[in-house]
C-alpha cells in the first residue's frame, strides 16, 4: 500500500453508510428517567452563574475604570490650579517689577500700559490655545 495516493488519504468527511452500519449494530444505551429535565436545569444553573460571574467582572472593572476617571480628573483640576495659580503669580511679579521699569525707561503712563499688557498676555495665551489645539498655522510649517 502507497500512502502517497489520494485514495488512501483519510477522508474527514461522514460516510452515511458507515453510520447506518454502526447505529444498527450499536444501538444506543437508554437514558436514565429525567434525563433530558436534568439536563437542562443543569445548562440553566450554569449559563446563569456564568451570567452572574459576567456581571460581577464587568462591574468590577466598571468601577476600576471609574476610579481611574475619577483620579485623573482630580489630577487635571490640581493641575489646572496649579497652574493658574502660577501664572497669577508670575504675572503679578512681571507687572510688579516690569511697569516700573517700563515706565522709567519709556515714560509710558500705566492707563496705557496695563490695557496693552493685558490685550498682550491675551494674544500670547490666545495664541498657545491655537497651537495646542490645531498646530501651527500653514505659513509657519516648514
Amino acid at each position: 500500500m502507497n500512502p502517497t495516493r489520494a485514495d488512501d488519504v483519510f477522508d474527514p468527511r461522514p460516510d452515511p453508510a458507515l453510520d447506518d452500519a454502526l447505529i444498527r449494530a450499536l444501538p444506543p444505551p437508554a437514558l436514565p428517567a429525567g434525563f433530558h429535565v436534568r439536563l437542562q436545569a443543569a445548562m440553566a444553573a450554569e449559563a446563569a452563574h456564568d451570567l452572574a460571574c459576567q456581571r460581577r467582572q464587568l462591574e468590577e472593572e466598571h468601577a476600576r475604570r471609574m476610579a481611574a476617571l475619577e483620579r485623573g480628573y482630580v489630577r487635571l483640576k490640581r493641575d489646572t490650579l496649579a497652574t493658574v495659580l502660577a501664572v497669577a503669580f508670575t504675572a503679578g511679579a512681571v507687572v510688579q517689577w516690569g511697569v516700573p521699569w517700563l515706565h522709567a525707561t519709556l515714560g509710558v503712563d500705566l492707563s496705557e500700559l496695563v490695557p496693552l499688557l493685558a490685550l498682550a498676555v491675551g494674544v500670547v495665551v490666545g495664541a498657545g490655545v491655537w497651537v495646542d489645539r490645531f498646530g501651527l498655522p500653514r505659513v509657519l510649517r516648514r
